[in-house]
């Protein structure tokens, strides 16, 4: 693969991350009862943490998103979106492990999924964003 071609490929990887994470914050943001209903579904916060995760976080996973689309701090960005999607990840497993039967609430009603599915979708996710963040580290 030439470097141009490559270049391309990183760019495309970026703006779909990046789309991905806005979506799912500009749902959350459009409905946060919605949202904090499934943060309380995995009863591992207590309120008002619960209140302000759901408050907050949209909007970080909207800003994460758009740095990692437009290259500004697309660094910072990356580790902060990875670093939620491993939470993500340990929070369904340990739901999970529990036996609790939860609605995960990344993209609010929107796509109605399995916690399988859920597992899925953060693991490609998770793979994709280290990648990216490691060709980061090396791309101009």
């Amino acid at each position: 693969m030439t470097a141009k071609n490559n270049s391309r490929w990183h760019w495309a990887l970026c703006f779909i991350f990046g789309a991905v994470f806005i979506f799912a914050g500009y749902v959350k943001v459009r409905d946060p009862q919605l949202f904090l209903v499934a943060i309380r579904g995995f009863r591992v916060l207590p309120d008002p943490f619960a209140a302000w995760l759901a408050l907050g976080l949209p909007w970080l996973e909207i800003f994460c998103g758009l740095a990692v689309m437009s290259g500004f701090l697309r660094r910072a960005g990356l580790l902060l979106l990875n670093a939620c999607l491993m939470v993500f990840l340990v929070a369904i497993v340990i739901a999970w492990s529990r036996g609790l039967d939860i609605e995960c609430g990344c993209f609010g009603n929107t796509i109605k999924t399995s916690m399988m599915t859920e597992l899925v979708i953060d693991l490609v996710l998770l793979v994709t964003g280290l990648s990216l963040l490691r060709r980061q580290t090396s791309f101009p």
